[in-house]
């Protein structure tokens, strides 16, 4: 059986901001809030999300015979800004990708528990399974959905998560968190796109879908979008985010292209990205979709002005 304690220890040097483990179980609730809103569209053209449905929720689909899942939190607030007046992108853009670097973090979490239980067999996921991390994250009491439908806890939202699916036990597990945003409509009524509900997103309509995961998005909407690269203003208004954060010396590498200038950003060579891009979330949606999203505010602004 794994020391839950000593293992937490092991996480939060590494510099995850929250830790939490839940035995291993199907999430049936959670399977049928999913189907719901898949059967009401929300999904948009999303359609992987449609595939395997029953693996999300029940994770000894993804590891035989598995007894616990951990998650982890990385906040990913820096004391960096962009020079970038007119360009914005989502925070999680301005450090290294996180699908690297929380998997390398966690690799050194797997080290751990191997060394209390060398036969263990584990699994990684950030963002590269299927596995519904967000309601994993609240099994174990990381935190909870948002009237935004974006994880939160006592710091905040602007983290990202990672799991590991393990078939070991744990001398001791965490509850699950329900929400507490109390009467705060603060997000909902922020949303430029109109996209939010209580406790839900249509991604028909948000401006992170067309701006990351639309490949055909309609220009005027890129227009209208106040980021070029997804969007933060839900979670930019939240009360909870405006706490400071002492970041981990981890998270402390910002992304290069923080250092360019409207101009720059709108002259960008392949080069250019490559450089000031390559190691952050935004290179993989490559130069040809990210310049048509600033082209187009570019023409948005211009006509502003004019």
């Amino acid at each position: 059986m794994l020391n839950t304690k000593l293992i937490k220890e092991k996480a939060k040097s590494l510099g995850f901001a929250s830790v939490g483990i839940a035995p291993a179980h199907k999430l049936e609730e959670a399977e049928e809030r999913f189907g719901a809103a898949l059967e009401e569209g929300r999904n948009a053209d999303l359609h992987f999300l449609e595939r395997d449905v029953d693996k999300r929720f029940d994770p000894e689909e993804l590891l035989p015979d598995c007894k616990s899942v951990l998650v982890v939190a990385l906040d990913y607030r820096i004391n960096d800004k962009p020079a970038s007046t007119r360009y914005r992108t989502a925070r999680y853009t301005w450090v290294e990708d996180y699908h690297v670097l929380v998997k390398q973090m966690l690799a050194q979490v797997v080290e751990a528990i191997q060394q209390q239980e060398p036969n263990a067999h584990c699994r990684i996921t950030v963002d590269s399974s299927c596995i519904s991390e967000k309601n994993w994250a609240i099994e174990a009491g990381v935190g909870c959905i948002g009237k935004n439908s974006l994880i939160h806890n006592e710091n905040g939202s602007f983290f990202v998560l990672g799991t590991i699916l393990i078939d070991c036990a744990f001398d001791a597990y965490d509850s699950p968190k329900m929400s507490d945003c109390g009467n705060c409509t603060m997000c909902i009524d922020s949303c430029p796109a109109h996209a939010l509900t209580p406790y839900k997103l249509d991604a028909r309509k948000c401006y992170s879908y067309h701006t990351v995961e639309n490949k055909n998005p309609d220009i005027q909407v890129l227009t209208d979008s106040p980021f070029v690269f997804g969007c933060d203003i839900c979670q930019e208004v939240c009360p909870k985010n405006k706490k400071n954060i002492q970041n981990h010396p981890s998270v402390l590498k910002s992304s290069l292209f923080l250092r360019l200038q409207n101009e720059e950003m709108e002259n960008l060579t392949q080069e250019d990205f490559k450089t000031n891009f390559g190691d952050t979330a935004i290179a993989r949606r490559k130069l040809e979709r990210f310049s048509r999203a600033i082209k187009a505010k570019k023409t948005g602004s211009s006509r502003k002005e004019s």
